[in-house]
């Protein structure tokens, strides 16, 4: 059972406004390029986007499940508009390389439902980020995956600097703050605690393990993903250079999968072929101790071993 978590950063790019490249990278068809947009998006709801001045739609956008916004205790109740959140965040930032967000990406089990999927995601919130003072704006996806069943996830923005008082203060980013591989490690094992809890809670055995190809002992290449654009692109016939990158990974991971397989079929197969030889030669010994006496099945030398010095058998 898969699950996993990805973090991206929302940044302002080459004096654009907000969001562009993050939704670019995460496949979305956003194209304006602000914060305010990629909220809209996430949630599919109309906003109006104040710095741009104009207004995002997305209320015709399938497969959106479920979306809400968590605040720590104590934040006002603006913070939890989604128009008045977004469009204060992109309004704060002054710089034009200005990070404005982060945004998580929860690979949800198929083995929850839709109500567990929804508890996995707020325990994860309050846990990481309101625990931190910062809002939390999710929404949680479901459209079709390629092997023909649903793909739920979820995606989790949430703001940079915590609330204080009726706003915000300083940013929490920074090798030792959002930006740390140790920050994304222990949310990463947060979330697999979590998962494994709800799991338990559901009379389910299915365990999960978020830890790395290489810190689980796996020889495998992380599997890229090919993205919905690409993946359109590839269904048209279009050959495109990362949907090559894709299958040659694809075939590396497989080349390596049936190379191991090999090696451990000649390995049992070697274990079996001694374990065979062993019992026929006990077999053997057997048969010509009880019809012909020691002597016969083990040799004089080894018969002599087998007795005391007082020449009576042990």
């Amino acid at each position: 059972m898969h699950a996993n978590l990805h973090m991206n950063a929302i940044c302002r790019s080459g004096g654009r406004s907000a969001v562009g490249a993050s939704a670019y990278r995460s496949g979305s068809a956003v194209s304006s390029r602000s914060v305010v947009a990629c909220a809209a998006y996430r949630s599919a709801e109309k906003i109006k986007d104040e710095r741009a001045e104009t207004t995002h739609d997305f209320t015709q956008k399938k497969n959106v499940l479920h979306s809400e916004i968590i605040t720590p205790k104590g934040a006002p109740d603006w913070m939890s508009e989604r128009e008045e959140l977004w469009n204060a965040v992109e309004a704060g930032e002054k710089r034009k390389d200005a990070q404005l967000a982060k945004e998580i990406v929860l690979t949800l089990p198929r083995n929850l439902d839709h109500q567990q999927h929804r508890d996995v995601v707020r325990d994860f919130i309050q846990h990481n980020l309101t625990s931190r003072g910062l809002v939390a704006d999710y929404a949680i996806h479901s459209p079709k995956a390629s092997d023909g069943e649903q793909n739920p996830h979820a995606h989790i923005l949430f703001t940079l600097r915590p609330v204080e008082g009726d706003g915000f203060g300083k940013k929490l980013t920074g090798y030792h703050g959002l930006d740390g591989r140790e920050t994304l490690q222990e949310m990463r094992f947060s979330y697999e605690a979590i998962l494994n809890q709800a799991s338990t809670q559901a009379d389910s055995e299915i365990r999960f393990d978020l830890r790395n190809l290489k810190d689980r002992g796996i020889d495998r290449a992380p599997q890229p993903k090919i993205g919905p654009k690409v993946a359109a692109l590839e269904k048209r016939g279009y050959r495109t250079e990362w949907g090559k990158e894709v299958q040659r990974v694809k075939h590396q991971n497989h080349a390596r999968a049936a190379q191991a397989s090999h090696q451990r079929f000649n390995q049992l197969a070697y274990q079996a072929g001694r374990a065979v030889d062993d019992v026929r030669d006990d077999i053997a010994h057997k048969y010509y101790e009880v019809m012909y006496g020691p002597e016969h099945a083990y040799g004089e030398d080894e018969t002599q071993n087998q007795r005391g010095h007082d020449g009576f058998q042990r």
